[in-house]
Formats: structure tokens, C-alpha cells, sequence
């Protein structure tokens, strides 16, 4: 998605951004919480996609840009798309089951700072 074509999305809120906390209403979150929030998500996406040599970003804390190392990107409006993005420029499937990635994880579980 261009970054023309963002901004100009309908603005929904994804179920991946409205939290799961029951004691506090159906509405997402707004403003400094839900930026906040999806800054702690984007850190833990980029834990996993670190393994399949892509990162992702919040843009405009409305959309997601996910990035190759070599540079290929990718806009996408919601979490569950990064991962189909991340797919694609990776050019292979993200496996969340995959020893390495498993093992990679376990290992900076228990780096030292």
C-alpha cells in the first residue's frame, strides 16, 4: 500500500489493537495509550520477524511498514497483514514453530542486558 492510499484507509480499529483487558470497555484505545501500545507490539513483531531478516515499524501510529534488509517494503493497516507481508518480502512462510526461530528466542530470553 502507498503511503498516499494509508492515509487515506478508513481508520477501523483492528481487534489486534483494541487489548484484551475485560475490565475496561469494547472501545480501542486512543491517543498516548494506543501508541504505546503499538510501539510494545511492534518491539515484540520485531523479535520474531529479526529471525526472517525483516523489521516492522508504526507509521503515523495508523499503519504498519514492514522492511527487508535489503529494502524491499511493505504498508499494511493491521497486525495480522504484517505477518502475510513480512512473508512475502522474506520469500519464504514465517513459521512460529521453527527450532531456530524457538531457539533464537531462548537466547535473548536469557542474554545479558
Amino acid at each position: 500500500m502507498c503511503a498516499f492510499c494509508a492515509m487515506m484507509a478508513d481508520g477501523s480499529t483492528h481487534w489486534t489493537e483494541a487489548g484484551s483487558d475485560s475490565g475496561r470497555t469494547a472501545e480501542a484505545e486512543s491517543g498516548r495509550a494506543r501508541y504505546l501500545g503499538r510501539l510494545r507490539r511492534v518491539a515484540l513483531v520485531n523479535r520474531i520477524l529479526d529471525h526472517y531478516g525483516c523489521e516492522a515499524s508504526d507509521w503515523a501510529n495508523n499503519q504498519y511498514v514492514v522492511r527487508s534488509r535489503a529494502g524491499r517494503t511493505s504498508m499494511v493497516a493491521h497486525l495480522p497483514q504484517v505477518w502475510a507481508a513480512a512473508e512475502e518480502i522474506a520469500g519464504r512462510p514465517l513459521d512460529p514453530l521453527d527450532p531456530d526461530l524457538l531457539d533464537s528466542l531462548r537466547r535473548a530470553m536469557h542474554a545479558p542486558n
